[in-house]
Protein backbone atom coordinates (compact mmCIF):
# COMPACT_ATOMS: atom_id res chain seq x y z
CA UNK A 1 0.00 0.00 0.00
CA UNK A 2 2.93 2.38 0.64
CA UNK A 3 4.15 2.12 -2.96
CA UNK A 4 0.69 2.86 -4.35
CA UNK A 5 0.33 5.90 -2.12
CA UNK A 6 3.76 7.18 -3.23
CA UNK A 7 2.93 6.66 -6.92
CA UNK A 8 -0.39 8.45 -6.61
CA UNK A 9 1.27 11.36 -4.79
CA UNK A 10 3.97 11.65 -7.48
CA UNK A 11 1.33 11.50 -10.21
CA UNK A 12 -0.68 14.31 -8.62
CA UNK A 13 2.44 16.47 -8.16
CA UNK A 14 3.34 16.00 -11.84
CA UNK A 15 -0.21 16.91 -12.93
CA UNK A 16 -0.10 20.04 -10.77
CA UNK A 17 3.31 21.09 -12.12
CA UNK A 18 2.25 20.63 -15.74
CA UNK A 19 -1.00 22.55 -15.25
CA UNK A 20 0.83 25.51 -13.69
CA UNK A 21 3.63 25.74 -16.26
CA UNK A 22 1.63 26.93 -19.26
CA UNK A 23 2.90 30.40 -20.23
CA UNK A 24 1.40 30.57 -23.70
CA UNK A 25 -1.70 32.63 -23.09
CA UNK A 26 -3.93 33.81 -25.90
CA UNK A 27 -4.74 37.47 -25.42
CA UNK A 28 -7.23 38.00 -28.22
CA UNK A 29 -9.89 38.80 -25.61
CA UNK A 30 -7.91 41.65 -24.02
CA UNK A 31 -9.40 45.08 -24.43
CA UNK A 32 -7.46 47.35 -26.85
CA UNK A 33 -4.73 44.74 -27.42
CA UNK A 34 -2.85 45.43 -30.65
CA UNK A 35 -1.05 42.88 -32.78
CA UNK A 36 0.60 45.65 -34.87
CA UNK A 37 4.01 45.48 -33.14
CA UNK A 38 4.64 41.76 -32.72
CA UNK A 39 8.09 40.28 -33.24
CA UNK A 40 9.89 37.58 -31.26
CA UNK A 41 7.98 34.36 -30.72
CA UNK A 42 7.26 33.68 -27.05
CA UNK A 43 8.34 30.34 -25.67
CA UNK A 44 9.33 28.83 -22.34
CA UNK A 45 12.70 30.62 -22.67
CA UNK A 46 11.31 33.95 -23.89
CA UNK A 47 8.15 34.68 -21.96
CA UNK A 48 5.97 37.48 -20.66
CA UNK A 49 8.61 39.09 -18.42
CA UNK A 50 11.21 39.25 -21.19
CA UNK A 51 8.62 40.58 -23.63
CA UNK A 52 7.55 43.32 -21.21
CA UNK A 53 11.17 44.33 -20.54
CA UNK A 54 12.16 44.42 -24.22
CA UNK A 55 9.11 46.46 -25.22
CA UNK A 56 9.68 49.02 -22.44
CA UNK A 57 13.34 49.31 -23.55
CA UNK A 58 12.12 49.89 -27.12
CA UNK A 59 10.00 52.85 -25.93
CA UNK A 60 6.53 51.32 -25.76
CA UNK A 61 4.71 52.92 -22.80
CA UNK A 62 2.53 49.94 -21.91
CA UNK A 63 5.30 47.38 -22.41
CA UNK A 64 4.24 44.18 -24.08
CA UNK A 65 2.64 40.81 -23.66
CA UNK A 66 2.71 37.41 -25.31
CA UNK A 67 -0.32 36.73 -27.43
CA UNK A 68 -1.79 35.24 -30.57
CA UNK A 69 -4.69 36.50 -32.68
CA UNK A 70 -5.90 32.94 -33.36
CA UNK A 71 -5.50 29.37 -32.07
CA UNK A 72 -3.13 27.99 -34.77
CA UNK A 73 -1.11 31.23 -34.97
CA UNK A 74 2.26 31.36 -33.15
CA UNK A 75 2.36 33.18 -29.82
CA UNK A 76 4.51 36.29 -30.19
CA UNK A 77 5.72 39.20 -28.09
CA UNK A 78 3.47 42.13 -28.99
CA UNK A 79 4.52 45.61 -27.82
CA UNK A 80 1.72 48.01 -26.82
CA UNK A 81 1.62 51.79 -27.21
Amino acid sequence: MGITKTLVTCFLVIILAVSMSNHNVLVSGKENFSFDNCSTHCSEFYGRDECMRDCIKAGFKKGGDCGSPCIPCPVSCCCQM
